[in-house]
């Protein structure tokens, strides 16, 4: 062996050359392995890809397909509701189908449908102004270019329709809201007449024979047609079948701007708050008894003079130059009378921190501003006479017919007017007793409730008459009670007549014409009573230019047949008139149930309640209207009655009558699409 001059050792040549041989024939080796790996790998993909991309191509022609047939639809819409339109105008101006199928084919035409693709027909469905509703129906076949490559269909049909037609006609008078209820019901001989309005259900209809359902068109919506019995109870005023549709029939009244004012007046009363008590500083007492020298002395006492007259046995209270006078009790004794302070000036101020009462014959009061603390109280027998004023008068603290009240009269009390009256605690009159608060127009009343709750009680054959209150206040907090059989009441007539609290009577009321809020109940004969006079006529109940808004708020008055109604008329009342304003935010409205739909109190009709008289909307939407024992209602002549509840059920002999023109129908030629 060999060292090279480094000293390196060298391999020999042989051994060197063939370790470089090996290694580049394993290079080799791995290079074509790689190459057999790679070649049968894009096959894999080769074979996937073959796979998916007809699934994405069909994929994408199913989306342009229905793309296609989206805009295909679409069209043929467009065009059935323009044809439709277009064939309802026609038969609304002559009736005849021929114009009507021309026009539609006409309109499809001009949107690229052939007239063998478009089908025009009367829907007998929806009643209109023309009778009937004119439906048109576009049919086009679709070509389908990817399932012919498959071998299915190469087509599909395309289908539209709409109808359209008149709207006007015979808007409905008698109406039953609620699809859940029992919907329109008679028995019992009841009477149902509506000559020249429409009749209508948003439930089943019931008129067997012996009742009779007079109307120009009925619908109903109910799986059960309207039952008759097999009778021809059903029929138009000539005595032929009335026309007869299943359709809903929307509330005519819910979006009037007159309800939602309704509403909101509603709900301001309920939150009204009674008067506050009358404070009056202590003051000395005046005694008018026939003890002459104490009563001189008495009104020296407050800066005045008393005389008698012994012959005439009159007491003459005068306080000259004064306008201010402060008293405590002013009494009158018995066979005496007394002027007090005559020719006094109207703005001259008494305040009383007593009472002021009536045990004689007469008192007469001038005018001016009386703020008496403990009240006024009259005796049986004699005349009490106010003039025009300002009277804040406070709850007394002696019982009147077992109540506090801030006026108790048993006989004859008169106040001129005009007046203002504010009276904490309420105002009773008593059987047989006469009452006049203001005389004239110009009045105003804010009445607070006794220690009872009633506001204003009228006792049997009493007469309670309250000015008009135009320009005014009447704000009533708590209950009007109209008195038993032969009282008569007569209340002002005010824009606005605000009660919180519930209205009953038994004997005659006159309502004054105006807007009445009563957060409470309306019972009119509940427990008996009827006609009676009053302000010099006979009369049973009248309410000429009202509005009634009934919410059945509060503890419902007890007993009698009127139970659980928001409103109700019966007994002995039998004329009975109410009529709606003809002008103003709630023209033609007569009556506004409870309109919370947890308020489901409802308005009765009952036996003796007959002759009765409404003219304007009776509105119910949450309650039931029910006619029975012989009562009635109707329009009066040229006027008109709509009844519109929830349920309408008549039984008994009833009888209800319409003639409307209704404000706001649609008039015939209106077309629109009706779906």
């Amino acid at each position: 062996m060999k060292l090279g001059s480094k000293g390196a050792r060298t391999l020999p040549l042989s051994f060197a050359t063939g370790s470089a041989a090996g290694a580049i024939r394993a290079r080799g080796v791995c290079l074509a392995r790689f190459a057999a790996f790679i070649k049968k790998e894009n096959g894999a993909v080769a074979v996937i890809a073959g796979l998916a991309i007809p699934v994405l191509l069909g994929f994408t022609g199913l989306a342009l397909e229905y793309g296609q047939m989206l805009v295909v639809r679409a069209e043929a819409q467009r065009t059935a509701d323009l044809a439709s339109y277009a064939g309802a105008v026609a038969y609304a101006q002559n009736g005849d189908t021929g114009p009507m199928v021309d026009a539609a084919t006409g309109v499809a035409r001009l949107n690229g449908f052939s007239a063998s693709e478009i089908v025009v027909v009367l829907d007998t469905s929806f009643p209109t102004a023309s009778g009937t509703a004119v439906r048109a129906t576009i049919t086009t076949p679709k070509p389908l270019y990817l399932p012919s490559l498959l071998g299915g269909d190469t087509s599909v049909d395309v289908t539209a329709s709409a109808v359209a037609g008149a709207l006007g006609g015979e808007p409905a008078c008698i109406q039953a809201l609620d699809s859940n209820g029992s919907g329109i019901t008679l028995s019992g001989g009841a009477m149902l007449q509506a000559d020249e309005c429409a009749v209508a259900s948003n439930a089943e209809v019931a008129a067997p024979c012996g009742t009779s359902i007079i109307t120009a068109s009925l619908s109903y919506d109910s799986a059960n047609a309207p039952d008759t019995g097999g009778c021809n109870t059903i029929r138009t005023p000539e005595g032929d079948a009335a026309r007869m549709v299943r359709r809903p029939t929307p509330d005519p009244l819910e979006d009037l701007e007159a309800i939602v004012l309704a509403r909101d007046q509603m709900a301001a009363t309920a939150m009204l708050s009674p008067p506050g008590d009358v404070v009056v500083a202590a003051g000395p007492d005046v005694d008018f008894g026939w003890n002459s020298q104490r009563t001189i002395n008495q009104a020296e006492a407050v800066g005045c003079t008393a005389s008698l007259t012994s012959a005439d046995s009159i007491w003459t209270f005068s306080c000259p130059g004064q306008t201010t006078v402060n008293l405590g009790n002013v009494t009158l004794g018995g066979g005496l009378t007394l002027h007090f302070n005559p020719g006094g000036a109207a703005t001259t101020t008494y305040n009383l921190s007593g009472s002021i009462d009536n045990g004689g014959d007469r008192m007469s009061f001038a005018g001016g501003t009386y703020n008496v603390a403990d009240g006024i109280n009259t005796g049986g027998g004699s005349v009490t006479e106010f003039g025009a004023g300002t009277y804040r008068i406070g709850r007394s603290d002696k019982r009147c017919n077992g109540d506090l009240y801030s006026i108790c009269n048993t006989s004859e009390l008169t106040f001129e007017g005009p007046s203002e009256f504010v009276l904490p605690g309420g105002v009773r009159n008593s059987g047989g007793a006469s009452l006049t608060l203001g005389t004239g127009n110009g009045n105003s009343f804010r009445i607070g409730p006794s220690s009872s709750g009633d506001a204003i009680s009228t006792g049997g054959g009493a007469e309670t008459i309250m000015g008009d209150a135009d320009g005014g206040v009447f704000e009533v907090a708590g209950w009007i009670d109209g008195g038993s059989g032969g009282s008569c009441l007569v209340l002002s007539s005010a824009e606005l007549h605000e009660i919180k609290g519930s209205v009953i009577a038994s004997g005659a009321v006159r309502f004054g014409a105006g807007l009445y809020v009563i957060d409470g109940y309306m019972h009119l004969g509940g427990n008996g009573g009827g006609t009676a006079p009053c302000g010099g006529e006979t009369i049973s109940i009248e309410a000429e230019d009202t509005t009634f808004l009934i919410s059945a708020n509060g503890p419902e008055p007890s007993g009698g047949r009127c139970r659980d109604e928001a409103f109700c008329v019966t007994s002995g009342y039998s004329d009975v008139h109410f009529t709606a304003p003809q002008t103003g935010p709630f023209a033609d409205l007569a009556f506004v149930g409870p309109l919370d739909p947890s308020r489901y109190q409802g308005a009765l009709f009952a036996g003796g309640a007959g002759d009765s008289v409404v003219s304007g909307a009776f509105y119910f939407p949450n309650g039931p209207i029910t006619l029975s024992g012989g009562a009635s209602a109707s329009g009066s002549d040229g006027e008109c009655l709509q009844v519109i509840g929830a349920e309408i059920s008549m039984s008994g002999g009833t009888s209800v009558a319409s003639e409307c023109n209704l404000p706001g129908a649609a008039t015939q030629g209106r077309v629109v699409l009706l779906r």
